[in-house]
């Protein structure tokens, strides 16, 4: 699809896009992808590498549908798109979305955005008028937990009439200092720290922080994290998301990928040698991702979680990170840390035509509240099966 416009300088610019669906393509977009990334604002989870490595773990009965904006021959915008056929209650519906976690009821905990460099409203609207020419049958497209760009939100609202505050993520912007930063937090809780750190080191023991992010010793450092999580969950009669062995190939390869660039944050609090909490997250821009934990039961009286968070954070402020980002969610642990939120946004698109935006209303009432019934019940299978209560 071309679109013929003359620039400020009334030369005659031509912006085309084109598609990529096979994976081999998307393996050899490397480059340029990793190019038009250093000329866009994006966070790490728009990288070639996250994104690609999502999709091998999981983009099984899932076609790409990854859009390229090409302006005279130059690269100026990504879609990271697929698509799938969802079924429910004997109900299909054909769907395009960020490549990536697609849930919005059980909620993934990575962002989504496109890439684009300039020409932004442009971009997204050949790239939507690009996907209403396929031959795939979708009915709608549904964009969940855009990072809440300003230009991003403002074409999308243009163009989807229906952009809408979604999740809640909580950040800490970090000082310069490590003094800075403990000053600033509660008085009641840098006493409530110190007390458990007299505590745990009672009988003598040390404990410190351990750095995992080396290639050498991300096996290690990943199998603590497996092993604590799944500690933890398992005593409270829950399966624990590693008892997948494909989210944990996915996420030792992740780990993987992800040190070779010096992107790794992979920790564990240790009591004289013993791990006792892990956090495994990713160091990027400036800004560290806490995109997963574990925690040791037997410790949670001490506060090992956060105490673990502190001693990363602190870590964080001496290698020059200016923010700390929990991810998704407003849980109570992370409110001690003086917080800013920040809101995601979901989008969603109904195909031209009478009979697909029939559909898309019948998907709007119905088909969530089907999601909300299928995550709902499966988590009580998931209870039964392990003996909650």
């Amino acid at each position: 699809m071309n679109a013929r416009q003359l620039d400020l300088k009334g030369r005659l610019t031509e912006t085309k896009i084109r598609a990529v669906s096979s994976f081999s393509d998307f393996i050899g977009l490397k480059d340029k992808w990793n190019e038009l990334l250093e000329r866009s604002n994006h966070d790490i989870f728009s990288t070639w590498e996250w994104l690609s490595i999502w999709w091998r773990h999981f983009g099984n009965g899932k076609r790409l549908i990854i859009l390229l904006a090409e302006e005279n021959g130059e690269l100026i915008g990504i879609a990271p798109l697929m698509y799938s056929v969802q079924t429910m209650f004997g109900l299909r519906r054909g769907i395009i979305e960020f490549i990536g976690p697609e849930s919005p009821i059980d909620p993934p905990v990575t962002y989504s955005n496109f890439i684009i460099s300039r020409e932004h409203d442009k971009c997204l609207l050949k790239f939507f008028e690009y996907l209403n020419t396929l031959t795939e049958k979708w009915s709608s497209i549904e964009l969940y937990n855009i990072s809440g760009d300003p230009k991003s939100l403002i074409g999308l609202t243009k163009i989807t009439n229906s952009a809408k505050p979604g999740n809640i993520c909580l950040f800490t912007k970090l000082p310069n200092s490590n003094d800075a930063f403990l000053n600033a937090l509660k008085r009641k809780d840098r006493k409530e720290f110190r007390r458990n750190l007299r505590r745990l080191q009672k009988d003598g023991s040390k404990l410190e922080l351990v750095n995992y992010s080396e290639e050498n010793q991300i096996t290690k450092g990943m199998n603590i994290l497996f092993f604590i999580h799944q500690k933890r969950w398992t005593a409270r009669g829950f399966p624990g998301k590693f008892s997948d062995p494909n989210f944990r190939s996915f996420c030792l390869n992740i780990a993987e990928s992800f040190s070779k660039k010096g992107w790794l944050g992979l920790y564990s609090l240790e009591l004289s040698g013993k791990p006792v909490a892990s956090l495994f997250g990713f160091k990027y821009k400036s800004k560290y991702y806490a995109y997963d934990t574990g925690m040791d039961p037997a410790y949670g009286s001490y506060g090992v979680g956060s105490l673990l968070f502190l001693n990363v954070m602190n870590r964080c402020i001496v290698d020059g990170m200016n923010e700390f980002d929990f991810m998704w969610g407003t849980d109570e642990y992370k409110k001690q840390w003086n917080p800013s939120s920040r809101l995601l946004y979901n989008a969603s698109f109904s195909r031209e035509g009478t009979l697909s935006g029939f559909k898309y209303l019948l998907s709007e009432r119905y088909w969530s509240q089907g999601v909300r019934l299928r995550y709902f019940y499966n988590k009580l299978l998931k209870s039964d099966r392990h003996g909650c209560n």
